[in-house]
């Protein structure tokens, strides 16, 4: 596989199961956040985006990681796997808040500013991800048969190597 495309909800792990693959399997990963939104904080434009997200698929091999926006089509057409991360709703809740937390504390690096604001709105998104799980899942296998839903130790297997 040398095209894998990560969706789940906020806090579900994708970022840190892109980076596993990519160590393990020497491919560049790319997280769409960071494809939409510029290092000020500043939304791209459609043109931005779609230049930079071209670009990231014209390449040999590649791990993108994203809730799964249907924006992104392209990249689920051209993926070789389809991953979804599909965890408890608690469970990513809990671990949005002690993001946050190791954030706020500077325990771990973060691309937004750790702001109670946002942390609000990481929640806000984890719910609303967490009930559109069957219309993402839907949606993905609309372009890509080739989806496999990946549970908590699938994720941890995965990272660890086994």
């Amino acid at each position: 596989m040398k095209k894998i495309y990560i969706i789940g909800p906020v806090g579900s792990g994708k970022s840190t199961l892109a980076k596993a693959l990519s160590r393990k399997m020497n491919i560049k990963c790319y997280e769409l956040d960071m494809v939409v939104w510029d290092e000020n904080e500043r939304k791209r434009t459609d043109e931005e985006i779609d230049k930079i997200f071209n670009e990231i698929l014209a390449e040999d091999s590649w791990i993108i990681e994203d809730v799964g926006r249907n924006k992104f089509a392209e990249g689920f057409r051209q993926a070789d796997v389809v991953y979804y991360i599909d965890l408890k709703p608690s469970l990513i809740y809990k671990r949005c808040i002690m993001r946050w937390i190791k954030q706020k504390l500077n325990l771990e690096p973060y691309n937004y500013k750790p702001t109670l604001a946002g942390l609000k709105d990481m929640l806000k998104w984890a719910r609303s991800n967490t009930k559109k799980r069957d219309l993402r899942i839907a949606s993905a296998k609309e372009y890509n048969s080739n989806l496999v839903i990946l549970t908590l130790d699938d994720v941890n297997r995965m990272i660890k190597g086994d």
